[in-house]
């Protein structure tokens, strides 16, 4: 996106020193897949959310469609991400609602066990990451419902963005506006959910005390992971001590079609 065209202020910094990717041809089946990823973390923000006897309802029943739909999303190893959502929807049928909702204030609320915003894990100034955020946000009409009360770094906001720029991608018509929203999706990928998520999925699993919490990480990293790799999406040295000082980061091996 040429921000040299936006007004000022811009916090949006489009692949600003950020790994570059093939130019975007979206395809017919391209679309289904979008559209199918979209679906998936759609599931996974409800499952993130605060337990209720509607959630515990869903997993209750067996999604008969989610073979078809993860066949659809083509991302790698479907038949795992299968495999962890049927051990996510069996733990659920023997967790009590009030266990489950009990876990969740503790990992999630008051004293944070495993703090489920980007500033909890992304160590530079809070108002700047909230400002590029929310920079990304506005350039795509998204907006953190005030019901919420939540930031606009916690995690569930940052999925749903994703989700619509998927879903926006999937619609595209046009090819300045499938490279600007898949240039979007990168650098919010690269600068914001992409940086955090997977430490936030490890610290997830260390502390939990619930075996479906850490299948949710599992399915959210992997999913994540799926997402980024088919999308050619840059993405960050998954282990940061590992990086020299400047944490130069290395782009993503492609997926052929």
């Amino acid at each position: 996106m040429d921000t040299q065209n936006t007004s000022s202020p811009q916090p949006v910094r489009w692949f600003n020193k950020i790994p570059s990717s093939p130019e975007p041809v979206v395809t017919e089946k391209d679309r289904l897949s979008l559209f199918a990823q979209a679906d998936l973390l759609q599931l996974i923000i409800r499952l993130f959310s605060l337990p209720s006897t509607e959630t515990q309802t869903m997993l209750e029943k067996e999604v008969t469609d989610l073979q078809g739909l993860l066949q659809c999303s083509n991302l790698p190893e479907a038949d795992h991400l299968a495999e962890t959502f049927q051990q996510i929807r069996l733990q659920a049928q023997t967790l009590s609602l009030e266990a489950w909702v009990e876990e969740y204030h503790r990992l999630f609320e008051g004293n944070v066990a495993c703090p489920i915003n980007e500033s909890g894990f992304i160590r530079r100034d809070k108002g700047a990451i909230l400002s590029d955020i929310v920079g990304f946000y506005r350039a795509f009409g998204f907006d953190i419902s005030q019901k919420t009360g939540e930031k606009a770094d916690h995690l569930i906001g940052e999925l749903e963005f994703v989700v619509i720029l998927l879903v926006m991608l999937a619609m595209a018509s046009e090819p300045k506006t499938t490279r600007i929203t898949h240039e979007a999706l990168g650098a919010f990928s690269f600068d914001h959910l992409g940086e955090w998520l997977p430490s936030f999925c490890d610290r997830l699993m260390q502390t939990t005390v619930l075996p479906i919490y850490r299948q949710l990480a599992q399915l959210l990293q992997n999913t994540w992971s799926g997402i980024v790799a088919i999308n050619h999406l840059p993405c960050r040295e998954r282990d940061m001590e590992a990086l020299s000082e400047d944490g130069t980061p290395y782009e993503c091996g492609m997926v052929d079609d």
